[in-house]
């Protein structure tokens, strides 16, 4: 595994080691790459440091390994150059070191972004379209999971979510009417865990998210209520213009800008995943959005 020090890697891990205790499973023997070695308390975790640009230093971790589970990316505000480096180029080179050690099965964590129709100021939305791309032509047996919008505690976007829905007038760019389909990382990880258990699922991309669909304004004002008691004022500002302006403003001041434009698009295009069989399976026991709410506000 890659990115397993991430919310989503920690989730996944937390439950197949849960499983082991509850179930009397055996736990699969887990090799995580990463530069945080001592962050995986797991006995069964077997964490290996290294860069995945770097697979000459590592590829001897893969001798016996079956599936390759890769979650590492590069995410918020960078340059396009760092994102090709790190979600293209980074791809690449976990694919022909999983090519090159013979492991068989190959599942890529990518992006609900790769879906949008287009990326011209989101490099992050290119980066992962393309690394998919490579995935798909690596000759393993492959498959492709894009989450939409992954809540937990440790989320960097819940976190910025939940500070812009507790402000006194909420700023809405785009005017808040496009979809999003929120999924909480637990729910998400055990969609991750069936394809451990079924090569059935190879060969196919899944987007995945929660059971709701809601728009991202109603999400926003339920976080409000429940933070201040009453109902949201919104700010509305536009969207694709504020786009088209950070888009050239960002060639300049991209490390001062509070955001980036392509951070921006989640706010004008729908953000929900297209029926599947994987999401329908596990579906009904995934929380909604109050539950997740709940969780997600539990210490306040």
């Amino acid at each position: 595994m890659t990115g397993a020090t991430g919310i989503v890697g920690r989730a996944l891990l937390q439950r197949l080691a849960g499983d082991k205790r509850s179930a009397g499973r055996n736990m699969p023997d887990v090799t995580v790459l990463s530069r945080n070695v001592s962050a995986f308390p797991e006995p069964q975790v077997r964490a290996i440091h290294g860069r995945i640009t770097e697979p000459e230093t590592w590829i001897r971790a893969l001798d016996g390994c079956t599936e390759f589970v890769h979650m590492a990316a590069l995410t918020g505000k960078a340059r396009a150059a760092d994102f090709e480096r790190a979600n293209v180029e980074g791809t690449r080179s976990v694919l022909e070191a999983c090519k090159r050690a013979g492991v068989r099965r190959f599942l890529f964590v990518s992006s609900i972004a790769a879906t949008y129709p287009e990326h011209d100021a989101y490099p992050y939305g290119r980066s992962k379209l393309a690394a998919e791309a490579l995935v798909r032509a690596s000759g393993l047996e492959w498959a492709i999971v894009r989450p939409t919008i992954v809540m937990s505690r440790r989320a960097k976007i819940w976190h910025s979510l939940e500070g812009l829905a507790s402000l006194p007038i909420v700023p809405m760019f785009g005017g808040g009417a496009v979809r999003i389909q929120p999924i909480h990382a637990d729910d998400l990880a055990l969609c991750l865990e069936a394809w451990l258990q079924d090569p059935s699922l190879d060969s196919a991309a899944y987007d995945l998210g929660g059971p709701e669909i809601l728009t991202f304004r109603d999400f926003l004002a339920r976080i409000h209520r429940r933070k201040k008691g009453g109902a949201a004022r919104f700010l509305p500002l536009p969207g694709h213009s504020a786009i088209a302006v950070l888009k050239h403003v960002e060639k300049f001041l991209l490390p001062v800008l509070p955001m980036s434009a392509g951070q921006l698009y989640s706010f004008v295009y729908d953000s929900t995943s297209q029926p599947n069989p994987l999401q329908q399976r596990f579906q009904p026991q995934m929380r909604n959005v109050d539950a997740m709410l709940d969780d997600l506000l539990r210490y306040g």
